[in-house]
């Protein structure tokens, strides 16, 4: 380890050919007995998940530890991902919220949790495909090429409910950058010149879980699931923009998310998904 360490330090494009031969032994790790993949999982976890994040590429670190995630707790991967799915499909999260049970700490030997937990069997091939790969992360151009190839797929339905649901997941982001880009754009035409950057993300459920632990708090109660950065030049048009933001986004992004889940499931999404 000593030995590694000195590499590390004298060429750091070590560290990246490593992170990244890590990254490609968890995306395969279903091939391994589960004994194996789970002590693997778990020093991925402790070791270069926390390399990757201190590197700074949290994106990679995102896909890591929800790659570890599904290995090590593949039943509450798959109840979180679910969950999150029915809390961001605005026509069902009213009725659903309320019965989204709560994981805690103490969920893992919940005989109520335990439940409620899909009876359906999901490889283990098929829970590492419910993980959103990094450059989906980064990436908004791909993020959206998936969602189309994954909703125009005759296949679809077919897929275990945890793929589809993954791409319910990208499609509220796509959805909600796509309504905070309009309005920038209706906004910032009123100050010529004014510089404006744009970015989101997506909580690693590992990252969601984690804090749910922390905070002993529900899954809708973790509002940081999605993000969207907005950075502009002026701090007191900054104030302003948030104002009107605000109450056009919660109005308008839930019936194009809503549209979004409904083409998703009907396998029907296409080109013109991008300006649902």
């Amino acid at each position: 380890m000593q030995k590694q360490r000195s590499v590390f330090v004298d060429d750091p494009r070590v560290v990246l050919i490593k992170l990244a031969d890590r990254l490609h032994n968890m995306r395969t790790i279903y091939a391994l007995p589960s004994g194996k993949a789970k002590a693997v999982a778990q020093d991925t976890l402790v070791i270069w998940c926390s390399l990757a994040s201190r590197l700074g590429h949290w994106a990679l670190k995102a896909e890591l530890e929800d790659l570890c995630f599904a290995v090590l707790q593949p039943q509450i991967f798959q109840q979180m991902r679910s969950n999150l799915a029915s809390l961001w499909t605005p026509s069902s999260s009213s009725s659903r919220v309320g019965k989204l049970r709560r994981l805690s700490s103490k969920s893992s030997s919940n005989p109520e949790y335990e439940a409620s937990t899909e009876d359906v069997v999901v490889s283990m091939k098929d829970l590492l495909q419910a993980v959103i790969p990094f450059d989906l992360l980064l990436d908004r151009r791909k993020r959206i090429k998936y969602i189309q190839d994954l909703g125009s797929c005759s296949e679809v339905q077919t897929k275990p409910k945890v793929v589809r649901d993954v791409g319910i997941a990208l499609a509220s982001l796509v959805v909600c950058e796509e309504e905070l880009e309009r309005e920038l754009f209706i906004s910032t035409s009123y100050v010529p010149g004014m510089e404006v950057t744009l970015s989101s993300r997506l909580k690693s459920l590992y990252s969601i879980y984690s804090k749910m632990n922390r905070k002993d708090v529900s899954i809708d109660k973790v509002y940081d699931a999605r993000a969207l950065r907005v950075i502009v030049g002026d701090k007191s048009f900054g104030h302003q923009l948030m104002a009107s933001l605000t109450i056009t986004l919660s109005i308008q992004s839930q019936a194009d998310i809503s549209a979004w889940s409904r083409k998703l499931t009907l396998g029907s999404l296409n080109k013109n998904a991008e300006h649902a």
